[in-house]
């Protein structure tokens, strides 16, 4: 009876350790390449690609924007980011501020400071800054997407560095 009882134990903890899924996560590092990802966005939005801007966010996700109707997939996203690169003036740029990643390294956030110029009708240009939080997703392949991006303007900052 005792060997069954260690066969039967020994069986339940091969069992566990094989079934461990998640793979072990740093999430100070993970946040660390979370920081670059939202900064390398900023680089590729000051080029003005808008397929790599397209990029960064996820299939699904959500734009939510001062005083306006949310953002809802990269469809939406799309002609948001083709109608800025439109207006006369205008320049987007953003510098995360923190970043935090569960345990499981699955989601994360960033906290940045952005701003938006775009020319007054007289063509001088004006600036808003804005406080903003970005959720994001890591995906299998290991790369993160942008699920949640929801700003507000905040006259406290006046640069983004």
């Amino acid at each position: 009876m005792t060997f069954y009882r260690t066969a039967f134990l020994t069986a339940i903890i091969c069992l566990q350790a094989g079934c461990e899924t998640q793979p072990k996560t740093d999430p100070r590092a993970e946040a660390k390449n979370l920081m670059e990802a939202s900064r390398a966005w900023a680089r590729d939005a000051q080029e003005g690609d808008i397929d790599k801007i397209i990029g960064y966010w996820d299939q699904d996700a959500v734009l939510m924007m001062p005083g306006m109707a949310d953002l809802k997939g990269r469809d939406q996203l799309r002609q948001m980011v083709e109608g800025s690169s439109g207006v006369p003036g205008f320049e987007i740029d953003w510098e995360p501020m923190e970043a935090r990643v569960s345990a499981s390294g699955e989601l994360g956030y960033v906290v940045a400071h952005k701003y938006f110029k775009v020319n007054d009708s007289l063509g001088n240009p004006v600036i808003s800054y804005f406080r903003e939080v970005t959720i994001w997703e890591k995906k299998p392949d290991g790369s993160w997407k942008n699920i949640i991006d929801i700003y507000n303007v905040d006259p406290s900052i006046t640069s983004i560095k």
